[in-house]
Order: C-alpha cells, then structure tokens, then sequence
C-alpha cells in the first residue's frame, strides 16, 4: 500500500517524465494493481481527485477489484473506511492492509526551516494551508495522536520507513530538504523496518530508471508483501465477516434464506383464534409473561403460526429477530449462530439501535467465541435496554436442536434474558420434549399453548384444513371428494399440505384421480403418505435424496419428482426438505429391518446412502479439494489449533463444505448402506484407512472437532457383518490410533506427526507404512509396545464400590454407578473410560440404564433423584427429577 499526504497524483512520482508507477511496476508485479491520488492538498493540476471523489472511486475501485479476486491480484491501493450506513461493500482498511510503506513521512513534525522550504518548493505547487503546516509542526498534538494510534495498529500489520540520505552533497547550490531521520519512524513499532535511501526528500519517490539501487531497495520490499498479501488478506477478510457481520450485517453468513423458501404465512382465514390468542399476550399479557411457548406435535403447523406473527409484528415495527431452527441444517441445527444473526436482524429492522450493536462488537471483538449466555447478553440484550421499547423475538421450532446442552442453554440464556430486559418479549415454538419441558414447566413468566393446532376437537383446526384444501384442489377433486380428504388429514396440516402437493403436481404419471384413490387407501398417519410418496417415485430419483439435499448443488429433476417432500431454495439453489418429519421417516426406514411394505424404501434408500458414501470418497479423493497433508497451511507445529493466529478464518478457507460433510459422514454412509454397496466401495475404503490419507482425514478431525463423531463410526463400521476381515482389523486398528492419542489430535493437527505418529505399536499396519513414508520424523527405539493392549481383565475408575452396570442398545459402550456418587461410561472394545465422570448426584448411584436410541442415560440414587444425562457431551439433561422419599 502507497500512502503519502499532499501533492500531485502523478507528478510526485516523475522523474523526467518517468512515471514508474505505470512504467516500472507493471513489468516488475504484473499481478499488482495501483492507485493514486493526491489527498488533501490544492495542486497545479486542474484534475485532482478530492477526498470526497476519491471515496466514490474507491468504493468502484473495491468492486471491480472483487470481481478480479480469481486472479488474485494484488493492489497497491488507498481508500477510506467504510461507515456503517454505507451500501457498498468496502472492507475496513486495517484488515484489507498486509503491509505499509511510508517515503519520508515527518511522523515527529519538522523545524521551520523545513517548513519555509516547503512552502517555496516551486516543483511540488502546493497551496498549503496553515492547518497543514501547523500540523507538521515539531510535536504538534495532532501527530503524537497518528503516532499513538499508529503503535496499536502496527501490532497487526508490517511497516518500512524510507528515509532519505540526510549528508549534503558536494557542489550543491542549495541545501536539501530532508526530514530528521528520527521524525521517520515511530518508536513503539515493533513490526517496522527503516531503510535509508540515497536521494533528498524531493526525489524520494522519484526513479527514473529501473537499474537504481533506491527503485531495487523499494521493488524487493513491494515484492515481498505482495507475494504475502492475498492469504493474510483473505484470511482477514474471512475474520472480519465473523465480526462484523452483527453490526453491519453485511458479509455475516446467513441462516435465513431457508426459513422463508420452506416455510409460508398461514392462508388468508385460517388459524384465526390461535393468531388472535398469540396477539392478545404480546397486546397485554407480555410485561408479566415475556415468553410465549407454542408447544404441539410435529406437523401440526406451528412454524406456519410462526411466521404469521413474525409479518404481523415486522409490519407494525415491534420484530427485533427471529431464528428458525431445522434439523437439516447444520448451521440452522444448532445455537452457535443464533445471536449474531439475531443482532443482525436488530439493526435491519430497528435502525436506531445499530450504533449501539456496532460499539459493542467493537469493544469484544473476540465476542463469537464466548459462552453462548454472554453473546447473547452483550449482542442483544445490552443494546435492547439502551432502546428503551417494546422489541419481538421468534424462535421456532427449538426441539430441532441438535444438541440437548444447547437447548438447555438456550432456554435458560432467553429466561435470563427476558427478566433483565423488561421490553424484550419472545415468541418460541416446539414439539413436546423433556428439556424443553423440564427449563419452562415450572417458569412463572411464560404462557403456554398447547396441542392447540391439532386438537380436533377445537371445530377451528378442521375448518382450517378445510380452508386450504378447496382452495388447492377446487379445480382437481370434487366437493364431496375433498371434504374425505379433510376428514383422513384427521386435524394433521402437513398430511394435509403433501397430499395437496401430491394431487396438483404435474410429474406425476398418475392421474389425479388414480392419486386420490391411493390417498384414501392408506392410513392418516404421516409415515404411511410419505410411504406412498416414494413408492410412486423413480427409483433413481429416490437414491439422490440424501446426496443432494442440503450438501450439493441443484437436481431439478429430483425436486419435480418429489415435489410433494422437497423444494429447491432459489437463493442458494440447494435442494430442502419441506418438513422435518420427512427427514425423521427416512431415518426409520434406514434402520427398520425390511418389511413388505417398506421393501421398495428400504432398498432405495439403502442406494442412496450407497451413491452417498461413494460421493463422499470423490470428495476426499480430489486432487483439488480432498485430502492434503498440512491442509490449513499451519506455519508452525508449535502452537495448539486454539493458538494459530485467524485458525476460524483458515478452517473455513482451507476446509471446503463439501470435504467437512464427506469428513464427517463417510464411515455412517458405509454402515447405513448394504452389502452390495459396500462391495463395490471396498476399493475406496481400502485406499482411505491406508497411510498417509488417513493421516490427512485425521486433521480435518483435529480442525473441525471431528474426534467424537469419528470414534462412533469407526466402531460401528467393526461390527458391519460380513466386512472383509482385513478391512475390519484395520478399521479397529485406526480407531484404537484415534482413542490412544485423541489428546494430542483434538488440540493440534501438526501433533498427529509428531506426537502421535512416532508411539504407535511396532506391529500395528500404522506403524509399519509410516516407516517407509516418514524416514525423517521421530524414531523411538526402546518402550514401544508391540501391539494395542486387548481388553483389561477389570475396568477400574470408580473411587467405591460399583453397584450398577448395563450395555448401551449398539452394544458399543458400557454404563456403571457406584456408591462414589459417579457414573462412568466404557468403551466395551477397548475397556477404556469415555470422558470424565459424570457428576451430579448427592449419594449413591444404584441403578443406571440407556435409552433406545442411546443418546441419553437415566441413573437413579439413594438421593432419592432421578437424572437424565446426554451420553455424547455427559451433561445433565434440565434438574433432578424429584418426588421419591427413599432410594
């Protein structure tokens, strides 16, 4: 970057009529792009740009520039912040700035004879004014103020100061005017070089051949930031959209776009009574109940009700937020964007609140890695109280969640919230679940309305779903054949919604009619419609659902074809499915042994994990995008992944979302396929668990926190039936790797190297491939176990008698109690603990048990408590369930 502070935008830089900004540079960095102008100054040229003119053309300048970026083209160039009104998409200038080099800069002022010289400087024509030269006085406050600033920017960025030979020349008629070699730099900046260039202040910048040593010196420190520029740059820029976007709203990734492609507003006359109930509370209820729960049963409308009351509030001005949670979205599926993309809401809809939100993420910069209570708190509740109005928020469908720590925390957080904030007001939706139940049951301050939407005697619900159907099919069915519709929908809106969807849809090769019979065929629950819905599908189509939708890019034909289920956002172009609970009937389907009238699903299903997993290998396999040693380009193995500087920035940079899904998810599409599948993928799998790419899988593990999910794939792969024995002993043999060493490959990817790596067993197939790949790493000679230990004849842990035990449904893991107040979970192949103990209760554990799914533990104590636990994170799941007198 080339700054200076007055004179011409070109003549400052001639010598002889030599420009080498436009003559020198571009043969020198032909991938460079320069800027110049002259800036704050009246000058001899009736072209000079102003400040106000040079902002316009910056802003154009920044675009064309982010058009150019797939060259990575470096530029040399200087424009103003961007304020938080702005339109355009300039970024801030500290993170777009790699490096500055000052020519002659007076940063300590200089004398008056400086000063008088200057003013008589024929060749500059400078107009100055006495704001300019009292400014460059020796020590003026103003540039003791640049220099303090300049030493907490300089922290972040690299300087080089050209100073100019300050000797007087032999035979020269005139003395030189030169800056004090000490006014050139800043002391305080520890990043700075200070090179001295044989010339006089005047000719500085001024080079009229390329073979001088002062353009070489200058070309090798240009060279040098520009080959560096474009990763810190990018990887600044990536940082910048984390922390900015809650103020400005601009580059911050959205969650939105989904909600509104998927969900709709409810028809005009339905859900009447229950949009009513709902404004009655945010009219007068509000200030004593801040938070309203919406709770029914999955399908039954509630994102619909959901997204009415959002319109009716956004339109009388009181929406603050609104975030809808889905289950087939990773980012939607868990809490860790629900703040920032709340505060971005709060400055889109209430404008006076932005300034507010900008200095509170200028102050925590870092406030996207802090506990979820406090972003919300410093993101959304401080700025709310300074408002001082009433302010909405939505949150739908919270049982989406992935995780049930999250929503605990969420509750709690939104409680808290409410109760510090007398003008925040929150509109929440759910499905009955136990956490949620368990945080909101005993509040005081919400108003619940339950199982309202289905609830057939409430007469409302089917006039509703009467109201819908004669307005979709007036054309297709008959009066009398639409009202047995209504009447097989049962109170349900989505059996309603996809029959619908079903009947109107013009890829199907039934008629209308033939349609119509089949709906009436079938039972009124949910599983059986999407049962019919699949079985009148191309199989073909059928086996790309879980490979396209919400991973890759548009299948136009799967949408038609499954137009009732899926929809294609027009944003993003992904393919989504319309509700969750077509989601949750594949997931049965995948794990229900094949019954006859589920042969047809089971079957398609199974290729369309199969086509998955075999997606998955493509992806890791890519020469482009797949698996790469030292992947994020860590610079050294010193620092834990928490220690590299912009780690977010060069995860998200590096780590593709396609290779982070594939990462993710290839062992569970191996396991949730069939033999035939895995057969032909035997190559794939053989090719991916052998060194060095399960060693490159390995640090997208470390980098995206992938330990966990790994080691549960990897064990159910083990127990795959008729998997090659080989293929077997070495996928146990990578999950042992993984168990032995999960510490130092959880807090940095370089350790799998050399921390790992050297210490495995002398007879593992690990061991024995690193030898020929790695010859220069660490060698350990003596201590070495030859192979992984089997299981210990006693799994010892407990500080007390153990007085409880039992195996998880998988048979993976094991549970104990004991009378040391712990319970301990085991992993049955290994005999090793998983994870610390869990702690909670006040006396004896005496009986512990898994749930069906194994995704929770129950554990009874002479406490006289029952808890429930998440077996994944082995947090306590909401309070003691209380009421026993004895144990």
């Amino acid at each position: 970057m080339i700054r200076w502070s007055n004179g011409h935008r070109e003549k400052l830089w001639m010598s002889g009529g030599v420009l080498w900004l436009c003559h020198f540079l571009p043969l020198s960095l032909p991938r460079a792009r320069v800027l110049t102008y002259g800036y704050d100054a009246d000058t001899q040229s009736d072209t000079c740009v102003s400040t106000q003119t040079m902002y316009r053309y910056a802003e154009g300048l920044a675009h064309a520039l982010s058009r150019a970026r797939k060259d990575t083209s470096r530029a040399l160039v200087i424009c103003h912040n961007q304020s938080l009104d702005s339109k355009c998409n300039l970024r801030h200038i500290l993170v777009s700035t790699h490096g500055i080099l000052f020519f002659g800069t007076p940063h300590f002022g200089v004398d008056d004879t400086f000063l008088a010289r200057l003013k008589r400087s024929a060749p500059w024509g400078i107009k100055t004014t006495e704001i300019i030269t009292k400014n460059l006085e020796e020590h003026s406050s103003e540039l003791e103020n640049i220099q303090s600033l300049y030493v907490e920017v300089s922290k972040k960025i690299s300087s080089v100061f050209f100073c100019e030979d300050y000797a007087p020349l032999t035979n020269e008629k005139r003395p030189r005017m030169n800056v004090p070699y000490r006014s050139a730099s800043i002391p305080g900046d520890r990043n700075a070089t200070t090179i001295v260039l044989s010339c006089d202040h005047q000719n500085l910048v001024k080079f009229s051949d390329p073979t001088i040593d002062s353009y070489k010196t200058v070309l090798y420190h240009l060279d040098d930031r520009c080959k560096c520029a474009p990763g810190t740059v990018n990887d600044n820029w990536i940082l910048e959209d984390k922390l900015r976007g809650p103020a400005k709203g601009g580059h911050h990734p959205s969650v939105d776009s989904e909600a509104f492609s998927v969900h709709r507003t409810c028809l005009q006359g339905t859900r009447e009574a229950v949009l009513q109930r709902i404004q009655d509370w945010a009219n007068t209820e509000a200030s004593k109940k801040p938070i309203f729960w919406l709770c029914d049963i999955a399908g039954s409308g509630k994102s619909t009700v959901a997204m009415s009351v959002l319109e009716a509030w956004k339109r009388e001005g009181t929406l603050g937020g609104y975030f809808f949670f889905s289950m087939t979205s990773n980012e939607r599926s868990t809490i860790d964007k629900l703040c920032p993309t709340i505060a971005r809401h709060l400055v889109q809809h209430i404008w006076n609140i932005a300034p507010y939100i900008a200095e509170v993420v200028e102050r925590n910069p870092a406030i996207m890695h802090r506990p979820f209570d406090e972003q919300f708190r410093v993101l959304i509740t401080g700025p709310l109280k300074r408002l001082g109005r009433r302010i909405m928020l939505v949150i739908d469908a919270i049982d989406e969640c992935k995780s049930e720590s999250q929503r605990k925390d969420l509750l709690d957080t939104l409680a808290k919230a409410t109760q510090e904030s007398v003008d925040l007001k929150i509109f929440i939706t759910s499905r009955p679940d136990p956490v949620i139940q368990a945080v909101l049951e005993s509040l005081s301050i919400k108003t619940k309305l339950e199982d309202r939407l289905h609830d057939v005697n409430h007469h409302d619900n089917i006039n509703d779903i009467a109201v819908y159907v004669h307005q979709s099919l007036g054309g297709v069915l008959s009066e009398d054949q639409r009202n047995r519709l209504i009447e097989k929908a049962n109170g349900l809106f989505i059996w309603a919604s996809t029959a619908c969807r079903m009947l109107n849809s013009k890829t199907t090769l039934r008629s209308p009619q033939g349609v119509y019979k089949c709906l009436l065929s079938i039972g009124g629950v949910i599983d059986d419609l999407y049962t019919l819905t699949l079985e009148r599908t191309d199989p073909e189509d059928c086996d790309d659902i879980l490979i396209h939708a919400g991973v890759d890019g548009s299948a136009k034909a799967l949408v038609k074809a499954l137009s009732s289920v899926l929809s294609e956002d027009e944003a993003t172009n992904l393919i989504q499915f319309r509700h969750p609970t077509f989601v949750e009937f594949l997931r049965r389907c995948s794990i229900t042994p094949p019954i006859d009238s589920h042969n047809k699903i089971y079957t398609n299903i199974a290729n369309a994990y199969g086509q998955a997993a075999s997606w998955c290998f493509k992806c890791l396999k890519s020469p482009t995008e797949g698996l790469k040693f030292n992947i994020c380009q860590i610079q050294s193995c010193f620092y834990l992944n928490r220690e590299v500087p912009n780690f977010d920035a060069k995860v998200s940079r590096f780590i593709s979302r396609r290779l982070r899904y594939a990462s993710s998810h290839w062992l569970f599409h191996i396991v949730e396929t069939d033999n035939n599948w895995r057969s032909k993928l035997k190559d794939e799998l053989r090719h991916i668990i052998r060194i060095p790419y399960i060693l490159y899988w390995m640090e997208i593990l470390s980098f995206t926190g992938g330990v966990p999910r790994a080691l549960a794939g990897s064990q159910a792969v083990t127990i795959i039936p008729r998997l090659k024995e080989d293929t077997r002993r070495r996928m146990n043999e990578v999950r042992r790797f993984i168990i032995a060493f999960s510490v130092p490959i959880q807090d940095s990817a370089p350790r799998i190297y050399i921390s790992a790596l050297p210490f495995t067993p002398t007879r593992s197939r690990i061991h024995i491939e690193r030898a020929g790949k790695y010859r220069n790493s660490l060698t350990v000679r003596r201590g070495l176990e030859g192979m992984y230990p089997g299981i210990p004849r006693t799994l010892r842990g407990h500080e007390g008698p153990v007085l409880t035990a039992g195996f998880s449904p998988d048979g993976l893991q094991m549970i104990s109690g004991s009378s040391d107040r712990t319970i301990r979970l085991w992993d049955v192949a290994t005999g090793q603990p998983l994870g610390e103990p869990l702690r909670g209760h006040k006396n004896l554990v005496n009986t512990v048990a898994f749930s069906p799914d194994g995704s929770r533990i129950v554990s009874g104590s002479s406490d006289h408590t029952i808890r429930l636990w998440d077996t994944v994170t082995g947090r306590a799941l909401g309070k003691p369930l209380r009421g026993h007198n004895d144990w």
